[in-house]
């Protein structure tokens, strides 16, 4: 097996230089680090990154928590996680809760078991999150994505969207349409993107006098197109008269437009709906869906800065990141059926 010192010896420099070429913890000129990495590559030298870790106490790894890998908009976001991680020599070890409470808290205390560098933490469910206080983790930078959580650890930061500015975005583009008998279905009880998105969306609403009393917004159990569904199913049964829904996330909306062909109304000329999030799913259904766009992996990818800026601590304390989201307007949603009677 090929060593430190014999890539050293190979190389002509100290096993010092060779360490240091590929952590990059050092300064090396440019031409004796490519050609440390050359000698390394053609011995087939790998550096012993479990030695590393004994002497650092930094295992150069990752962690993340996501809700449900199987909704793209999370797998996006982990490939601009893992991307940025990666360019800064960081693997990243990804954990899906599948939506469950106990399995959020077993997915935190296994990749402090880990001894990962750093955490990255998207809550999937509305309760306390108490086992991000976890005293074994008070040295471990915390960087909450997407979810606003109250009562989070000193020292943690949080990367979201603007999600209430997305909301208002999609209540002016239906109010524009001619839409005044409106329907929600907005996201789960507790979660802050829900009550946020809902808010943007109501204030609007508000301040041109349409209407939208409680019993237009019913709210999905999860972020999911089954929960989608079932919700647009009960919102069509009781309000057969609306003439357009805001979903809280593609999923969602997806779940809306399937309940919607099952009684009878077409998306996009008697039945308009906008989504959240703008997953590539969505541009694939028919009528494409009119959304709310996310920079999904930008949430993931700068979520990991600041990961490793508190690792390096370059940064100055806990950092709060808002992202700006825009309006995507697809076939999905048209003017009132009244205002192309009149047109």
């Amino acid at each position: 097996m090929v060593t430190i010192v014999d890539v050293a010896r190979m190389a002509g420099v100290s096993t010092a230089t060779v360490s240091h070429s590929f952590s990059a913890k050092r300064p090396v000129s440019r031409e004796t680090r490519e050609r440390v990495l050359t000698v390394a590559a053609r011995a087939g030298y790998r550096p012993n990154h479990v030695a590393a870790s004994m002497v650092t106490g930094r295992t150069r790894t990752i962690g993340m928590v996501v809700p449900d890998i199987a909704n793209p908009f999370f797998s996006e976001l982990v490939r601009g996680a893992e991307a940025a991680a990666m360019a800064a020599g960081y693997m990243t070890i990804v954990c899906s809760s599948e939506l469950d409470a106990a399995l959020e808290d077993r997915c935190v205390a296994v990749l402090g078991d880990k001894r990962v560098d750093a955490l990255l933490y998207l809550p999937g469910t509305n309760r306390m999150h108490s086992r991000l206080a976890d005293p074994a983790l008070a040295r471990t930078p915390l960087v909450v994505i997407d979810e606003e959580i109250e009562e989070l650890p000193p020292g943690a930061s949080v990367v979201t969207s603007d999600n209430e500015a997305g909301g208002a975005m999609a209540a002016r583009h239906l109010c524009e349409l001619g839409h005044r008998e409106i329907g929600v279905v907005a996201g789960p009880p507790g979660l802050p993107t829900s009550k946020a998105r809902l808010l943007g969306f109501a204030d609007v609403l508000e301040s041109r006098g349409i209407p939208l009393p409680p019993e237009r917004v019913v709210h999905a159990t999860h972020y999911t197109r089954d929960a989608g569904l079932a919700a647009g199913r009960a919102l069509l049964a009781a309000l057969p008269e609306i003439t357009a829904v805001y979903c809280a996330n593609d999923l969602i909306a997806l779940g809306m437009v399937t309940a919607a062909a099952e009684c009878g109304r077409q998306v996009g000329r008697d039945l308009s709906v906008a989504g959240f999030d703008d997953i590539f799913v969505s541009q694939l259904v028919s009528p494409a869906l009119t959304t709310v766009r996310q920079p999904i992996a930008r949430l993931g990818s700068e979520a990991t800065r600041l990961a490793l800026r508190a690792l390096a601590k370059r940064g100055k304390g806990p950092e709060r990141m808002v992202l700006p989201v825009e309006l995507v307007v697809r076939g999905s949603t048209a003017p009132a059926v009244a205002s192309m009677a009149g047109a």
